[in-house]
């Protein structure tokens, strides 16, 4: 029985550990093995009362569990899938409205809030250069290239919307996107 403290993420992290360490074939003496190698020991009882809800994971524990499983910390504090339109709890008081929405604002990639109107381009730039360091600076100077590129790039979004509209998922259109080359390489064959 989940704690009375426990929020959302706190139970759906429960969930997920559960179903991974499920997936992977793990006992629960493999799991707490795997947990003391990684330097955070948790015994198997420990690993229960995680997965029952019972025990609260920091964020050490969130790290360590995400590596014991071979997972990303964001495969723990969310849905499993992207795409659906099941809204995302964060908190009591605060739902992102899709689960792709969620996955999208959690790698980065997208700034929902507020989510009762649309987000001003500039507001989403920041957001991504503040969340996306990885990526360099080129997202600095993301809002110059799309103004400079927009008669281009137009069409693109048209395209997009249309494809979502037809019930292609977003991240389906981004990979695409990112993959044209080897898959017109592909259809060449």
């Amino acid at each position: 029985m989940p704690t009375p403290q426990q929020g959302p993420i706190g139970r759906r992290v429960a969930r997920n550990v559960a179903e991974l360490r499920a997936a992977r074939g793990l006992t629960l003496r493999e799991m707490s093995a795997k947990m003391g190698e990684l330097g955070r020991p948790t015994l198997p009882s420990g690993i229960m009362k995680i997965e029952d809800g019972t025990r609260r994971v920091d964020v050490d524990d969130l790290v360590a569990l995400a590596l014991a499983l071979d997972v990303s910390p964001n495969r723990l504090l969310l849905p499993e899938s992207a795409g659906t339109d099941q809204g995302v709890d964060l908190t009591p008081e605060v739902t992102i409205p899709t689960e792709d929405a969620a996955w999208r604002w959690a790698v980065g990639e997208y700034y929902p809030f507020p989510l009762d109107a649309p987000t001003p381009a500039s507001e989403v730039v920041k957001f991504m250069a503040a969340n996306r360091p990885h990526a360099g600076a080129d997202l600095n100077i993301l809002e110059q290239q799309i103004a400079k590129h927009l008669a281009s790039l137009k069409p693109v979004a048209r395209a997009a919307r249309a494809a979502e509209e037809a019930g292609v998922p977003f991240r389906v259109i981004v990979d695409y996107m990112r993959l044209t080359d080897a898959l017109d390489t592909l259809e060449g064959q």
